[in-house]
């Protein structure tokens, strides 16, 4: 069995680096064909060139996420994960996120989303904004908010006893965030548990 894993773990390795490679040369090719067109004064065209690099720029961006999507807490299983590069909306949506969805056999779900620019990047400072109003909630409201400390980074955690729902979410640096998302959970508890086995100040160093 090992003898055939790695061969295959090889395969994976060149096929990925590979697929880089390619999108880096189309951003290139699209930034060198942008040029061409300044340089004619076709400048609608150059701003399609720049903008296709940009979502190719971002592809490889949104890549690079994948591997801060952390395993699993105990008794949940990583379900899927995913990235994404955006284009001319990376003003609203970022330049790239990573997205992962966690379940266990009692029906609890957890989704973590790891946003790169934009407003979606910027989302866990809303979030902090918005926890100093926790206080003036409708009445029977069993919303809770507070601040936690993960690694070292504050983030903004809130509970719902009633519908077993809740949120944490962190500023990671000026443009990135990491929210994670449970229903069907008992307490915030498993969320902080995701939380610790993401790499934060990785996302900071690199992005």
């Amino acid at each position: 069995m090992k003898k055939l894993f790695l061969p295959l773990a090889i395969s994976l390795l060149i096929v990925s680096t590979s697929y880089a490679e390619d999108i880096k040369g189309e951003a290139v090719d699209s930034l060198e064909t942008a040029r061409t067109f300044v340089e004619k004064g076709n400048y609608n065209k150059a701003i399609e060139e720049i903008n296709y690099a940009l979502a190719k720029i971002n592809e490889l961006t949104a890549e690079g996420l994948i591997k801060f999507i952390p395993e699993p807490p105990p008794g949940f299983t990583l379900d899927n994960k995913q990235s994404q590069g955006t284009g001319s909306g990376a003003a609203i949506a970022g330049n790239a996120g990573a997205t992962a969805s966690y379940s266990n056999n009692a029906g609890a779900g957890i989704n973590l989303n790891i946003a790169i620019g934009g407003m979606t990047g910027k989302m866990a400072s809303l979030a902090a904004f918005s926890q100093m109003f926790a206080g003036i909630a409708p009445a029977g409201d069993a919303s809770q908010s507070k601040k936690i400390r993960v690694q070292g980074y504050t983030g903004t955690e809130m509970f719902n006893g009633q519908d077993r729902s809740g949120t944490i979410t962190f500023q990671i640096g000026a443009k990135t965030s990491v929210t994670i998302e449970g229903n069907n959970i008992d307490s915030p508890d498993v969320l902080k548990l995701l939380a610790k086995n993401i790499d934060l100040a990785g996302l900071e160093k690199n992005y």
